[in-house]
């Protein structure tokens, strides 16, 4: 049976015919990635009403990468680097996460829904790698780097990201300027950068829940990549 895959998508300015206005928005790449493994998707948008399913109608969930996370859900004050902060995509993507966990429905976050998966379960990010960091590894590069590989991560063996996929040492692209700073609760690190910030987490309760840094849907061709979304659809 095809799975429905739930992605929550951001929002940005397009131009429409009534001018430039806020618009929902999903990188096409997350379709096309479901579309080749023979999964649907459907895009949630931020919204500012609470999404309730008692039977919910998706099989799987991503959360997709974007603005900052208010640092209010981490007990943080707003630093000045936080930028394109969406408190109803907060609430939308966190009430996804709840809802998913309590059906069990397994679920990949992506940069920012990593990052949100740590917050969501209590843990906290730095809100700028730069301001907070001492490394030589520029992570957050843009434009046509997002499609090329800028840095290795190591995978840690006895993991649910190691077995996914064969190798424990890839090269990842790199789009984010936080990173998470403590682990959140039933929670635990698979992956970290050669400068040893975090790069991936899962979940170490009978909920299925992956977080990774980068972006595999600009690495279609990448074989973590596709052994992501066959871990997810399996």
């Amino acid at each position: 049976m095809t799975k429905l895959i739930a992605i929550s998508g951001g929002i940005e300015n397009a131009r429409l015919a009534p001018g430039e206005i806020p618009c929902s928005v999903l990188n096409m790449a997350f379709i096309e990635l479901c579309n080749k493994h023979g999964a649907e998707a459907i895009v949630i948008p931020p919204q500012s009403l609470n999404i309730h399913f008692s039977n919910p109608n998706f099989d799987r969930l991503i959360i997709s990468g974007g603005g900052d996370i208010n640092p209010i859900r981490y007990n943080a004050e707003v630093d000045e680097k936080s930028e394109r902060i969406s408190d109803e995509r907060d609430n939308t993507e966190l009430n996804l996460l709840e809802i998913a966990e309590k059906n069990s429905i397994k679920t990949l976050g992506i940069c920012r829904g990593h990052q949100l998966l740590n917050v969501y379960k209590g843990g906290t990010l730095h809100q700028d790698i730069e301001t907070n960091i001492n490394t030589d590894i520029d992570h957050m590069q843009l434009d046509d780097f997002a499609y090329k590989h800028v840095h290795k991560i190591n995978i840690f063996e006895n993991t649910v990201l190691s077995k996914a996929t064969s190798k424990l040492t890839v090269d990842v692209n790199s789009i984010h300027h936080q990173v998470i700073n403590t682990i959140g609760n039933e929670l635990k690190v698979n992956a970290m950068s050669d400068d040893n910030l975090i790069e991936g987490i899962e979940s170490t309760s009978t909920w299925e829940a992956l977080g990774i840094q980068w972006h595999p849907e600009n690495l279609l061709n990448d074989e973590i990549s596709n052994d992501l979304i066959t871990w997810l659809l399996e």
